[in-house]
């Protein structure tokens, strides 16, 4: 079996050739009504498979042009260069007819720079809008006659014309040269002595060539290879392919293996350069763009600057130090998306006074495992190193390698969307642009400003403020935006969408907007597009069996009311019913199955992570979304995701209720895995806080779980994802159990709020710190109560039992806490360090204070065994060997954290008789989390990398998606990164 990597991205079918036309003969158009110069566009124009270069004669409106043929994903193009362009006679003649002039440039750029500074008066004020008027006039008319141009090109089987080749390719001894006349690229054309670096070296416009590259693994190069496959007529283009020795990917079975591609097209600045690679997370190329000139300048550009420490003055940063950011030789991690941190951005250049050399990150769509694929910008203490570090451990990535005067990118989001964004080829081959009489333009929105919040939450408002209304190019168009992977990524290939609300957030509106399409011809398909964008939000936000969300229970309220607003337009006007789809109730199921007693009747939602007080209104919600379940029916059940619920006599007066935060889904939660909410005859006891972002309490201790730290980090979070490994119940007890492991602590602070930041201290293991939790229900005596084992293997190190109970008194007597509502006893171990660690909070009408114990030891493993009992007057409790008696009840515990074997770990006795085990064959280290889409955290979740078990578990595509593949653009919606054949 191949790596889930390459099983996910490499099973997408290619997009289907419907679109074609199969006579040999098409029209380009522009829909942008851009100008464009020898821009490389391949032609809908259906070629044999075996269609080779050279054997094919190509004429645009009857003059034979020069032409190239590749292959790319089993599927033959013939690429051309178009270009759109107003001669200056016909311009002059259109605006002489329209009684318009030409402004002075010049004076609309000074009155401009005046303007932005603040100095212009107010009769240069006057003549600036003067100005800007006449060349907004000036900018239609050449639009309209850019939009009316149009190329017909027909090709059929023959010999060319010698033409002269646009992009030259030459071997220079070990070398393949790559040079377009801007700019000029060394690639390796042969091993030699180590591992070649995939670029030799980049050509500055003084002639110079600098920049280096080189590659930092331990694994051998078995084989490399360099194979020219663009050979310049149209573009020029080498791939290389590095083989490795040993096996990587997540089934290890996967040969080590990097295949990089380095392109020059006609007019850029820039080399294009596509990666594909799986190896191990140490593994990296870096290419230094200051080696060989005197680059000591940084041109950064970050997507923002939340979370920046605010010792921090200078930014973004200016020059090649180190200690400029929080990242310490970190300048910058580039990205091709908006983020919501800092430490991200999408621009950086190490520059001089006139030059510049750097990277440009492209289209998110292309790109697989983009948050591993970042390319780290690296600087030394010298100040004259700028290593662009590409790590290669999995996935694809692709970006542009920049060289060339400054002022090219003074203005770099212009560069970035002419190349990047928006290359004519990719506006032709991946969106419907044509609509018959309808006007209005094709919508070119701004990439680098969508945070889906704020004002993009206004468009979603807005777009669904009139569904079914009458649409236009520009509606068609930025609908089609939305929905594409370059736009905000997309899950299938594994890209954060910040927030898996920001995601719901982020598609409203072009789903409003497909509503408002119902008069176009290809309507269908754009609705199966909406239809495909709404599934895969509900199908990375909702868990099956049981419905748990990814994120915390208020965020998953949150998500539904857009979808429930969502239903109603999908089905009065786009044809199908989300409401039929299991996912779409399943969340209220599982926030009514979740949701805790609270005294006199009452309900509240789950609190856990920044579910914002007082959470949503679980009943009325449930009820909204057609749910009616009978509480009294529920029992102890796990709901994959989240975790465990252990309950006995719900929707009584003497309900007893524990969720147990054991599943892997993170998004929007604290560090509270393996953490209980409790609640005894339906009220609170051992609570999770309902502070959430006011302030946030994302310390580990600050929830009912044993906390980990060292002695130079005494407040410390392991962090890590969770998992249920085994469930049993009985009339007379339940038990469950987690586990958790990491290979760090991070610092974290005393008390909330803890500071969001993924950069913080930390300590490295030198063993996977290993944490088990088993929480055992003793029902149908006088009293409800649980016992608990928590264990950790690892490394020598303190941990701590933390508990918070909703109480105003604490009092301790020896292994004995009694809280007054609670009584908690300590049956192992006997000696350890008691603290206290109080809290109180307060907003609105919710007040939570607190009584927080911590029982501490230390050492390369620890046990804890503990039993919770309700009110102040428990039966007799005594430990005995392995466990503990309470009353007539036993519990007795076996088995360390590292077994593996079928030995009995539980053996709950009552007066004598057995009444429940769990042995090791109900232990599964594999046990299934629930089906749902795998979520990539990032900004504000520090809880580590992903662990392999569960993207084994989450990172296949679903068989459903299959069914979409009838979309002529269906590649495009779900992307593009599968590897070279």
């Amino acid at each position: 079996m191949r790596s889930v990597l390459l099983a996910a991205v490499a099973a997408v079918a290619a997009m289907a050739a419907t679109g074609l036309a199969q006579t040999g003969a098409w029209t380009l158009t522009n829909p942008v009504a851009r100008p464009f110069q020898d821009e490389p566009v391949r032609l809908k124009i259906a070629l044999p498979a075996d269609a080779r270069q050279g054997g094919y004669v190509l004429k645009a409106d009857g003059e034979e042009v020069p032409c190239q043929v590749e292959q790319v994903r089993g599927r033959t193009f013939i690429w051309v260069l178009a270009t759109f362009e107003v001669p200056a006679e016909q311009m002059a003649a259109e605006l002489k007819k329209d009684g318009l002039a030409l402004p002075d440039a010049s004076r609309l750029a000074t009155l401009q720079a005046k303007a932005k500074q603040r100095q212009a008066s107010r009769e240069e004020q006057q003549e600036l809008r003067k100005l800007d008027e006449a060349a907004r006039k000036v900018r239609q008319v050449e639009e309209r006659l850019l939009g009316a141009r149009q190329i017909r090109y027909e090709v059929a089987p023959g010999r060319p014309r010698a033409f002269e080749p646009k992009v030259a390719v030459k071997r220079e001894g070990d070398a393949y040269v790559i040079d377009n006349g801007l700019i000029g690229v060394k690639v390796p054309a042969a091993a030699g002595e180590g591992i070649p670096g995939p670029v030799g070296a980049i050509r500055l416009p003084t002639g110079e060539w600098v920049g280096v590259s080189a590659w930092h693994t331990g694994r051998k190069l078995k084989q490399f290879s360099a194979a020219v496959i663009g050979d310049g007529t149209i573009f020029g283009k080498v791939r290389l392919r590095y083989a490795f020795e040993g096996m990587a990917g997540l089934d290890g079975k996967t040969p080590a293996f990097a295949v990089v591609d380095v392109a020059v097209y006609p007019q850029h600045r820039h080399a294009t350069i596509t990666e594909w690679h799986e190896m191990s997370p140490a593994d990296w190329w870096e290419f230094d763009c200051a080696k060989g000139w005197g680059a000591r300048q940084a041109v950064v550009d970050p997507y923002g600057s939340w979370g920046k420490p605010a010792e921090i003055t200078q930014w973004p940063p200016t020059t090649l130090a180190v200690g400029q950011t929080r990242m310490g030789d970190t300048l910058l991690n580039l990205i091709p998306r908006w983020n919501q941190g800092c430490d991200e951005g999408w621009f950086f250049g190490a520059a001089d006074e006139a030059n510049l050399v750097g990277a440009l990150p492209a289209r998110v769509g292309r790109w697989a495992w983009p948050h591993n694929n970042m390319i780290l910008v690296k600087v030394r203490p010298s100040g004259d190193y700028a290593g662009l570090r590409c790590s290669t451990w999995k996935g694809s990535r692709y970006w542009f390698l920049l060289a060339g005067p400054r002022e090219v990118w003074q203005g770099r989001r212009g560069y970035l969307y002419r190349h990047g964004f928006w290359p004519l080829d990719k506006i032709v081959h991946e969106f419907i642009t044509d609509w018959p009489g309808v006007g209005g333009r094709f919508n070119a929105f701004d990439y680098l400003a969508i945070n889906p919040t704020g004002g993009w939450r206004g468009k979603g408002r807005g777009a669904l403020a009139n569904p079914g209304g009458d649409g236009t190019v520009a509606t068609l168009t930025e609908a089609q935006g939305i929905f594409h992977p370059d736009t905000y990524g997309n899950y299938w290939l594994f890209c954060s969408p910040e927030n898996p609300n920001f995601f719901t957030d982020f598609i409203k509106p072009g789903i409003g907007y497909v509503s408002k399409l119902k008069k176009h011809p290809r309507f269908k398909e754009l609705a199966r597009m909406a239809e495909l964008k709404l599934r895969e939000d509900l199908y990375h936000s909702i868990t099956l069996p049981g419905g748990a969300g990814q994120e915390c229970p208020g965020y998953v309220a949150y998500a539904m009311r857009h979808w429930r607003a969502l239903a109603d337009v999908c089905r009065k006007h786009l044809g199908f019913d989300p409401t039929r789809w299991p996912r779409y109730a399943a969340g209220a199921s599982f926030l009514l199955h979740l949701s805790q007693p609270i005294g006199g009747g009452r309900r509240r939602c789950h609190p856990g992570g920044d579910t914002h007080p007082l959470g949503p209104d679980v009943l009325k919600l449930a009820e909204e979304f057609g749910v009616r379940e009978d509480l009294k029916a529920f029992q102890t059940e796990e709901l994959p995701g989240f975790g465990i619920v252990f309950r006995n006599r719900p929707g009584t007066a003497d309900e007893t209720y524990l969720a147990f935060k054991s599943g892997p889904n993170r998004g929007h939660y604290h560090g509270d895995q393996l953490s209980l909410h409790y609640c005894a005859r339906a009220g609170q006891r051992a609570i999770d806080h309902m502070c959430s972002y006011g302030p946030r309490a994302g310390q580990e201790h600050m929830h009912n779980r044993v906390a980990f730290h060292v002695e130079k980090m005494p407040y410390a979070n392991m962090d890590g994802y969770e998992r249920v490994i085994a469930l049993k119940t009985s009339a007379a007890a339940d038990v469950g159990m987690g586990q958790v492991e990491s290979p760090r602590l991070r610092v974290t602070t005393e008390r909330p709020p803890e500071v969001w930041d993924c950069y913080l201290p930390q300590v490295i293991l030198d063993e996977p710190l290993r944490y088990r939790r088993t929480i055992v229900l003793l029902k149908g005596g006088p009293e409800d109560y649980f016992v608990i084992r928590d264990q950790h293997t690892g490394p020598k190190l303190k941990a701590t039992y933390c508990l918070h109970v909703l109480s105003d008194k604490c009092d301790r007597d020896g292994v004995t806490v009694r809280f007054g509502n609670l009584t908690v006893f300590c049956a192992a171990p006997r000696q350890f360090e008691y603290g206290r660690h109080d809290w109180d909070f307060q907003r609105g009408g919710l007040k939570e204070f607190t009584k927080g114990i911590r029982l501490t030891v230390e050492g390369a493993t620890s046990e804890f065994v503990t039993v919770l009992y309700p009110g102040a007057n428990p039966p007799a409790m005594k430990a005995v060997a392995g466990g503990v008696q309470v009353g007539d009840d036993e519990v007795i515990f076996a088995g360390s954290v590292d077994d593996r074997d079928a030995a009995t770990y539980v053996t709950v006795r009552r007066a004598g008789k057995v009444v429940l085990t769990l042995t090791g064959a109900d232990i599964d280290m594999d046990r299934s989390q629930g089906q749902v889409g795998l979520f990539i955290p990032d900004a504000g979740y520090p809880f580590g990398e992903i662990p392999d078990w569960l993207i084994r578990q989450r990172g296949r595509r679903p068989k459903w998606l299959a069914g979409y593949r009838d979309l002529e653009l269906f590649d495009a919606l779900v992307g593009r990164p599968a590897p070279p054949p």
